[in-house]
């Protein structure tokens, strides 16, 4: 109801002026993306052996008198197993070598001779779940010795739909937020620095592990204004103001190169700043680090009128997932 009422309240002002804003500051450092806490990594996990566990489909060949095969043993939630004549026996979380001896003996109540060779035709239980922002979710083959980046590989990597001259379609991976789930605990490692080799991050992956990789959909940047295509961004860590101006198109004939506003912060007490294009393209000032959520606006050189804006932008104002961001701009930079 209330973005409603904003919105309506935009499209009857169409004769607001910008105010004057303040010019970035000197320091560069007051006007920066906010520190993201970085993950400290973690000891690599020791390998372990063939475990048997849940879900796992075994075949078990016992050898005596005659040689017997029992196929399609599926080992319960409680880790039993359910043979003919014996019953469950619990073989779940054991190396597979001890779950032969466990079964050899269990079976030896019957037959004071059998010798067993077990081995697991569908390990079911070895899968780790990846969901969310990937090209190729479900659930994947835990092999030994596979790693995170392993892991990512094995459902085509991240979803990353952003073209640089055209419109952000899909799901967006956000690999900043992304984390492994292992027995109810998050694991202290980035999804980024494991893609990149580094030992603390690209740990083991074990059976049991959960990935989930987030979209980028609530990290945006929203630009509007003198620019080619106004937008909003799939926002990435290290984003800078220029990949955002020139994802956008440029700016278009009319764009003031010294006068572009950017909107950080709540829509309680937002920080509004305005940066030099040319300052920083002459190399006067340093690219603008932009943060999630920033909103920048290209003035134009003889006038800055709200209503020219919003007819090039009504494509954006229109999509409701849009408006709370275009009226946080709007009802900044009145100083309403």
């Amino acid at each position: 109801m209330r973005q409603g009422l904003v919105v309506g309240w935009i499209l009857t002002c169409a004769c607001v002026r910008l105010p004057d804003a303040p010019t970035l500051p000197t320091d560069d450092g007051a006007f920066t993306a906010p520190p993201v806490a970085a993950q400290e990594g973690m000891d690599d996990t020791p390998p372990v052996p063939m475990m048997v566990l849940p879900g796992d489909v075994l075949t078990i060949r016992a050898f005596s008198a005659e040689v017997t095969v029992h196929e399609g043993i599926v080992v319960d939630e409680q880790g039993n197993a359910h043979l003919p004549l014996v019953g469950a026996v619990d073989v779940g979380g054991r190396p597979l070598s001890e779950a032969e001896v466990i079964i050899r003996d269990a079976m030896r109540r019957i037959d004071r001779v059998v010798q067993v060779a077990l081995s697991i035709s569908d390990p079911v239980g070895h899968r780790a779940t990846v969901v969310g922002a990937v090209r190729s979710p479900g659930r994947v083959l835990v092999t030994p010795g596979m790693r995170v980046a392993d892991l990512i590989a094995a459902v085509e990597g991240p979803a990353d739909t952003v073209e640089p001259s055209g419109p952000s379609t899909g799901p967006i991976a956000d690999l900043g937020s992304a984390r492994i789930v292992r027995r109810g605990r998050t694991l202290p490692i980035s999804m980024s620095l494991a893609l990149e080799g580094d030992p603390r991050h690209n740990v083991r992956v074990l059976p049991g592990d959960h990935l989930y990789v987030p979209t980028a959909r609530d990290r945006a940047i929203v630009v509007l204004g003198a620019v080619g295509t106004p937008r909003v961004l799939a926002y990435r860590d290290g984003m800078r103001l220029t990949e955002a101006l020139a994802r956008s198109g440029g700016l278009n004939e009319r764009g003031d190169r010294t006068d572009i506003h950017i909107v950080r912060g709540s829509l309680d007490r937002p920080l509004v700043y305005r940066a030099s294009l040319r300052a920083i393209v002459n190399g006067n000032r340093s690219d603008v680090l932009l943060a999630s959520g920033d909103i920048l606006y290209v003035t134009e050189e003889w006038t800055a009128h709200v209503g020219e804006v919003l007819g090039r932008v009504s494509s954006i104002i229109t999509d409701p997932a849009n408006i709370a961001l275009t009226a946080a701009l709007l009802l900044s930079i009145t100083g309403e």
